[in-house]
């Protein structure tokens, strides 16, 4: 791991920073992870360090190899592919239904993460990001679909890790604000058609990204 730093982090809250540090590439695919130096970063003992990259490893993220070496998996682009199938069929879905039951509370929630994405675009991406988890979960809270946006988000780690590297690239923070307008505009004015489109499109942009991402880290991609 480069450019070790001690983190203030719960023993419960272990898990969810490994696995936030993992998606956003902090901890990118092929990283060796030490359990020793993890102790050391996170201030506890061995159990909840082993603990956690069992828990990690099930969610596939890490490979651990008793008495050998812990590791970040790679990116698996045919996973990837399954799962933004499985994601863009249900939230296109979702979109389509709420443009005939969204209430207003709604619409003020999805405002108000755009207007944060926007004051954040060009000076924090792991925020921009954070939000745009948000502007998606609120579509599924919405939709009383909870549990669904839950499995959703353990079959994407692969697909997160592509948007990962993709956020950075061009005019990326622009066009999923621009995405974000058009779904919200167009579940505001009750368009069903239109923001189901809006959303399939919005959902298209990293998976369409995919093969060129392989050729530009070629090392965080399995063969």
């Amino acid at each position: 791991m480069k450019n070790p730093k001690r983190f203030e982090t719960r023993e419960g809250d272990l898990r969810a920073d490994l696995r936030r540090r993992i998606i956003s590439l902090e901890l990118p695919p092929g990283t060796a992870l030490s359990r020793q130096q993890l102790q050391e970063q996170y201030a506890l003992s061995s159990t909840p360090i082993r603990d956690a990259l069992l828990q990690l490893q099930e969610e596939g993220l890490v490979a651990v190899q008793p008495q050998s070496r812990t590791c970040v998996t790679l990116i698996d682009g045919e996973q990837a592919r399954q799962a933004h199938f499985l994601r863009s069929t249900i939230e296109r879905e979702i979109a389509t239904c709420l443009a005939h039951s969204a209430g207003p509370e709604l619409h003020t929630t999805l405002d108000r993460l755009v207007r944060l994405q926007e004051d954040v675009a060009t000076q924090d991406l792991d925020l921009f990001a954070q939000l745009d988890h948000d502007f998606h979960q609120e579509l599924f809270i919405a939709a009383g679909l909870e549990h669904v946006h839950d499995a959703i988000r353990r079959e994407s780690i692969h697909i997160d890790r592509i948007r990962a590297l993709h956020l950075p690239m061009g005019d990326k923070t622009a066009r999923i604000l621009d995405d974000h307008r058009r779904i919200a505009g167009a579940l505001r004015a009750g368009s069903a058609e239109q923001a189901g489109a809006a959303m399939a499109q919005h959902l298209s942009q990293s998976i369409g990204m995919a093969a060129k991402l392989r050729k530009l880290h070629p090392d965080y991609f399995l063969a």
